[in-house]
């Protein structure tokens, strides 16, 4: 005030913008972004209540700390010219300023309550991983060449400015839920194990008595079958109840002829005992069985698919049938021949 670059009226302290020239925002982003001054006007600092206004706070605070980047979105843009006049009315650094494209909703409109949006918290309780929840952020503006799916360290090591885009990205949940079951499938199985647990015992079929039992490698070999399929912990945890001595939840049923059903109940006999219960022993068997009873693998297949996993695809089937384990299978398909149908 005592410089004249800041007036008092009606209470209320104004910053005095200059009348001729240019303020210029050198934008690591946007190229050089020009402002008239003319076309500025003085604006508050301090208002006459004693409390100052945002725009003065956050540079003061700013200088105080010594920020020499200020990256944020371009709906700042317009203010910017007021803080780097501030910053040179105050004799401090101006910094430099990037000013990143909006986040947008599928109507191209700026990203808001009205879309739906939700908290990282209600991602990670649907069941995305954080890393894929990081690399979906990160590729929201930006990019690597062609690449899609990053690891941190990946992000960490690449990321920079000079691959960010001008124009705003759409945020896309079906993108999002590819990006996870890419992260899905490259998981450590160990510690896939520890992050469905939750979600597979808050379904409530499965208890703390029944993970217990089952057998670690067992649950791993199911987790490594059934993940490609899955695009959240969700979608993993509701696959992983076939791996138990529970009542599945079909998403398909098929009507089951009565040679079908005597099919079924044979091979429960003859897998029931099978030890070791291998992909292998499991394929040699039910071959050798239905061979014996002048049948074709594809008379039984889908029947027997649907019976002991309650999905129509999935995995192959004798590998998917290895970590279910023989009296669980052997269970399944003598139930679904007693009823004469699945699902």
């Amino acid at each position: 005030m005592e410089r004249g670059l800041a007036y008092e009226h009606e209470g209320a302290w104004w910053f005095r913008v200059p009348t001729d020239g240019l303020t210029i925002v050198h934008d690591d982003l946007l190229g050089n972004v020009e402002y008239r001054n003319d076309h500025l006007k003085d604006f508050v600092i301090r208002r006459s209540d004693g409390s100052f206004i945002y725009h003065f706070v956050v540079v003061v605070d700013d200088a105080d700390m010594g920020v020499t980047h200020v990256i944020r979105g371009d709906d700042h843009l317009n203010n910017t010219p007021k803080h780097i006049l501030l910053f040179e009315a105050l004799g401090k650094p101006v910094p430099q300023f990037v000013h990143l494209p909006m986040l947008l909703g599928g109507d191209r409109e700026k990203l808001s309550k009205r879309h739906g949006a939700a908290s990282l918290l209600e991602f990670r309780d649907a069941g995305f991983l954080p890393e894929a929840m990081v690399n979906f952020l990160a590729r929201l503006g930006w990019s690597h060449g062609d690449q899609e799916v990053f690891s941190i360290n990946e992000l960490v090591a690449l990321f920079g400015v000079d691959g960010i885009n001008k124009s705003g990205a759409v945020f896309e949940e079906s993108k999002l839920r590819w990006l996870n079951q890419q992260h899905l499938k490259r998981s450590d199985p160990d510690r896939l194990l520890g992050l469905v647990r939750p979600f597979l015992l808050a379904r409530g079929h499965v208890d703390e008595r029944l993970w217990g039992e089952a057998a670690t490698d067992r649950l791993r070999t199911g987790i490594e079958l059934l993940r490609d399929r899955c695009h959240t912990l969700k979608d993993l945890a509701w696959a992983m109840e076939m791996l138990f001595p529970v009542d599945l939840d079909p998403e398909d049923g098929v009507e089951v002829a009565p040679e079908q059903a005597r099919l079924l109940e044979r091979l429960a006999d003859e897998l029931e005992p099978l030890a070791p219960f291998t992909a292998e022993a499991v394929e040699a068997r039910i071959r050798q069985t239905l061979q014996a009873e002048g049948a074709k693998l594809k008379d039984v297949a889908l029947a027997c698919r649907i019976a002991v996993t309650g999905r129509r695809a999935g995995p192959g089937l004798f590998e998917i049938l290895s970590p279910i384990g023989g009296s669980i299978v052997a269970d399944r398909l003598r139930r679904t021949a007693r009823k004469g149908a699945v699902g």
